[in-house]
C-alpha cells in the first residue's frame, strides 16, 4: 500500500504543482481528478463499513473543502515566491514565510479538529489512519516542493 500511495503522490502532485504555477485553465479538472483519486484512496485504506462510512464522508468532505481552501493559498504563496525568486527582499521572504508558517499551522488545526471528529464518529483507530494518510500525503507535496524551488541561498549563487 505504501508503494502504491508513494507512486499515486508522485504522479498526481507534481502535475497540480505545474498546473497551478501557470494557471492553466486545466487546473479545476486536475484538482477534481486528484479529488477523485484521493476520495478512492482514502476509502481503500480506511476499508470503512457501511455504517462508519455514512459517518466519515461527510466529515471527510468538509475537511477537504477547507483543506483544499489552505492548498490553493499555499500554492499562491509558493507561485508568489517563484516569481520574485530572483530578486527577493527581505520584506517580501518575511511576508512570504510567515504566510507559509501560518498555512502550516492552519492545516495542523484543521487535521487536529477533523481528527476529533473522525474519532468521535469511527473511533481512534481509524481515525489515526486517515491523519496517517493525510500527513504522508502532505509530507508528500511538502517534500516535491522543497525538491523543485530553489532555497534562497541558492539564489545568491545564479
Amino acid at each position: 500500500m505504501k508503494h502504491f500511495l508513494f507512486f499515486t503522490a508522485l504522479l498526481v502532485l507534481p502535475t497540480l504543482f505545474l498546473s497551478a504555477q501557470s494557471n492553466d485553465p486545466e487546473l479545476d479538472y486536475i484538482k477534481k481528478t486528484y479529488s477523485q483519486d484521493k476520495k478512492t484512496i482514502v476509502a481503500d485504506y480506511l476499508k470503512l463499513t457501511v455504517d462508519q462510512g455514512a459517518k466519515f464522508w461527510p466529515l471527510y468532505a468538509n475537511y477537504e473543502k477547507r483543506r483544499e481552501k489552505l492548498a490553493v493559498e499555499r500554492l499562491k504563496l509558493i507561485q508568489k515566491y517563484i516569481d520574485q525568486s530572483d530578486t527577493i527582499t527581505s520584506s517580501q521572504a518575511d511576508k512570504i514565510i510567515l504566510g507559509a508558517l501560518n498555512n502550516s499551522i492552519s492545516l495542523d488545526k484543521l487535521n487536529l479538529e477533523t481528527y476529533t471528529k473522525v474519532k468521535t464518529a469511527v473511533g481512534a483507530r481509524k481515525a489515526a489512519q486517515f491523519i496517517q494518510l493525510e500527513s504522508y500525503l502532505q509530507t508528500m507535496w511538502r517534500s516535491y516542493v522543497q525538491e523543485n524551488i530553489p532555497l534562497i541561498g541558492e539564489l545568491d549563487k545564479k
